[in-house]
């Protein structure tokens, strides 16, 4: 089991000292007990290998050279059920967020409240969410909602330009503060002790809060939402895969995809103007991940944001592996010999593991993207940042399955265990979730890393037919290799938990 979900389960009287020790032979995914796989676990891993570089073949034999068109321009959605459910997200967005904020400090430590509702509710459950029906965020969010209100009564004081200082956001600095804000939470989550603590989830909260206002306040909502908030930024490229999504009702909304971009068809693109109102969107349904076919000229900074939201739940994956305890082994006599004994050895040793994992996906996906840029078409393929950026979006549907497998049963256990918490926020018992067959977690796992996967290499396909039409197949061969090696190591990671194989006892029974 992650450490999000030891914090789920073991409430606020988990010791900190525990949250950074070497990883523990425990259940995964919430659910107690083991399965026993039916053949040995190299012939599921070598199986769903083959599947995904069998789904590259037939992809290339049956697809027709388009160029990698823009998808479909989907169905539009009833306004009047779009504009009930913006108000009551907007409603609920801001009980959520500043809900926890005050429970956090009004009942303080003894109240696993705030955990649930963050880290929990916002920061895994959001993107699951996101990934199976649509981004909610636009109108979730609490700062949109705060903003709007703040700016509304700064007019009505007297303030011309209300809450706009007016700064000019600097044109080269892309989205590298959502990067670096991003960081910084996947640290608090895995590696800061206490996180789970109301009065630091609380604080985290409140702290992000004011940082995200400043920056609306500083540029303008537009820029600091397009390109400094976190949640925006990560919520709007998994809404990408949801069958919902959203967009621009009038043509000078959209003003970021470059030359020829079709307003109409321009769907939650992020590179088009985040709309000052979200009712200047119109909800749309289309197929799964065709939101992804097309996604206007994301940049180095979109690329670095993917995979570090992919590195950052793959770390907390490989924890529970041999290889993370091997990590651990390597670095932590290291820590201890500088600061002793001591939960800073701890924290560091945790640190330094977390930003191991981190540099090396963004490695792999560097050299990756280097042979594919060497093999793509001089006048296509853009620069490498725009190369890196649409490459990047083809690991949205591997990172959306790998979330699922995750992470799907700490939010059906935060679920069961919110409206408890909410007639008594002092109920530090977590749900058991024993009533889900363990296998059945399993099969959901496999199901959703392979089935991300197989939409991953059909993305890159079509990638490759718009950067090197001549020669798609060979251009896509390297984000192929990654895509394989990546399923291979995803299925292992989230096999080390639960998974005993054929004619291997359980440790319990050893």
């Amino acid at each position: 089991m992650s450490r999000s979900r030891r914090r789920a389960a073991a409430g606020v009287g988990l010791a900190a000292a525990g949250l950074v020790l070497a990883p523990s032979s425990t259940a995964a995914h919430a659910v107690g007990g083991t399965f026993q796989l039916p053949v040995p676990l190299w012939l599921y891993l070598a199986g769903a290998a083959v599947a995904v570089a069998a789904s590259f073949v037939v992809t290339a034999l049956v697809s027709r050279a388009d160029g990698g068109g823009r998808a479909n321009a989907g169905t539009d959605l009833s306004l009047g059920l779009a504009t009930i459910s913006r108000w009551l997200l907007r409603i609920l967005g801001l009980a959520w967020w500043y809900g926890a904020i005050a429970v956090g400090y009004l009942i303080g430590d003894i109240s696993p409240l705030p955990a649930v509702l963050f880290w929990i509710g916002i920061w895994v459950g959001l993107p699951i969410i996101a990934v199976l029906v649509g981004n909610p965020w636009p109108s979730f969010s609490p700062f949109r909602t705060t903003h709007a209100a703040l700016d509304a009564l700064a007019h009505r004081l007297g303030a011309s330009r209300g809450l706009d200082a007016g700064l000019p956001y600097p044109a080269g600095l892309g989205r590298w503060p959502a990067v670096a804000l991003l960081a910084v939470g996947l640290w608090a989550e895995l590696v800061l002790p206490g996180s789970e603590r109301a009065g630091t989830v609380a604080t985290l909260m409140l702290g992000f809060t004011v940082l995200t206002l400043a920056g609306m306040a500083a540029f303008g909502q537009v820029a600091w939402l397009r390109n400094g908030e976190p949640f925006e930024v990560l919520l709007g490229w998994f809404g990408r895969v949801g069958p919902i999504g959203r967009r621009a009702v009038e043509a000078a909304l959209c003003d970021g995809c470059g030359a020829g971009c079709d307003p109409t068809r321009c769907v939650d693109c992020p590179e088009c103007a985040v709309a000052a109102d979200d009712r200047e969107r119109r909800p749309i349904l289309r197929a799964p991940f065709t939101g992804l076919v097309d996604v206007g000229r994301p940049g180095l900074s979109d690329a670095a944001f993917i995979v570090l939201a992919l590195a950052g739940v793959t770390f907390d994956g490989m924890r529970e592996t041999s290889f993370g305890g091997t990590l651990v082994g390597a670095i932590q006599p290291v820590a201890i010999e500088l600061f002793g004994t001591t939960g800073t050895a701890f924290v560091v040793t945790d640190t330094l593991v977390f930003a191991t994992v981190i540099a090396a996906f963004a490695i792999g996906f560097g050299l990756i993207t280097a042979a594919a840029y060497r093999l793509a078409d001089a006048d296509r393929r853009g620069s490498f940042g725009e190369l890196a950026g649409r490459s990047a979006a083809t690991l949205l549907p591997i990172a959306g399955g790998y979330l699922i497998a995750h992470y799907l049963t700490l939010v059906i256990q935060g679920a069961v265990w919110l409206p408890s918490l909410l007639a008594d926020p002092l109920m530090g018992l977590a749900p058991v979730l024993d009533w889900i067959p363990t296998a059945l977690v399993w099969y959901v796992s496999v199901v959703a890393i392979v089935g991300g996967h197989v939409a991953g290499i059909v993305l890159a396909h079509r990638l490759a037919l718009r950067d090197a039409p001549r020669h798609a197949v060979v251009a896509g061969l390297p984000m192929v290799a990654l895509m394989i090696g990546y399923t291979v190591l995803s299925l292992w990671i989230i096999a080390q938990p639960i998974v005993v194989e054929p004619g291997v006892a359980p440790a319990a029974f050893r």
